[in-house]
This record gives C-alpha cells, structure tokens and sequence, in this order.
C-alpha cells in the first residue's frame, strides 16, 4: 500500500463533497456512502489524483498531535478499497498538493447507507419487454 496511487472507481462510482462532507453513490450496487471532516478531505485528494503516501504524510503532518492518525487514515483507504469505491493505480505522476483547512482531528469513517438501494438500482427505460412500458421484462400485462 506504501505507494499506490488511486482513482476513483468511475463511472460506478460518482462523489461530491459537499459542506464538508463527501457523499458517494456505487451505481452497481445502489449502496450509497459518507464521511465527513477528514474522510471528505481524503475522498477529495483522491479525485484530485492524491496517492497512499502523499495522504498518509498530509495526514501525520496535519494532525501530528495524535497517535491514531496513521492507523486511521491507512484504515479508512481500506474501507474504501473493500467497498470497490476506488482502485490502486500504478501511475507514478507527480500529485497536486492536498489544500485543506487544518481542523480538530477526527476519526475519518465510512458510513454506508441501504434506504434508497432499490431506487439507485432502478432502470425502467431498460427494465421493459418489448410491449414497452409499464410491463416490466418477464412479466404480463
């Protein structure tokens, strides 16, 4: 892990930080996820093509007054890995350097959502037979 790269699952995979939180949507899935504070920072410097070390020094650095922060940033990259929200790159180009405001250190987690699953997944253009819509493919009118 010391020194992949990652990008963003796309085009399964669409992210927004907003107001400080990073709200993720897996379009294969219909999971959808969050994480605020110092995951959104985290999310953010991913899309902006930010790697394993390059977050795991911005992380120490920034929050150098608590032990966890090396654990925690390495944890929550994984989280992201195992839920298939990004994917390691071997590109080894140089990476912008991450622009955050320096806040209290807060554990960066992610929170997985399942409410809205059946909607996410819903495709009723491509989910028809051939009589169109509202038959819906394997059923009868």
């Amino acid at each position: 892990m010391k020194d992949e790269a990652y990008e963003i699952c796309a085009p399964y995979v669409v992210g927004e930080v907003i107001d400080g939180e990073a709200i993720i949507m897996d379009l294969r899935s219909g999971l959808y996820y969050s994480s605020d504070g110092v995951g959104a920072i985290i999310w953010k410097a991913i899309e902006e093509g930010a790697g394993y070390r390059q977050i795991l020094d911005w992380a120490v650095a920034t929050f150098a007054g608590d032990d966890a922060v090396g654990g925690d940033t390495a944890a929550f990259l994984q989280d992201l890995l195992t839920h298939g929200l990004i994917r390691s790159i071997t590109d080894k180009q140089s990476r912008p350097a991450i622009v955050a405001p320096k806040g209290a250190y807060g554990r960066p987690t992610l929170s997985v959502h399942d409410d809205m699953h059946d909607m996410i997944l819903l495709d009723p253009i491509h989910d028809v037979d051939a009589a169109g819509w509202p038959t819906r493919k394997g059923k009868t009118a």
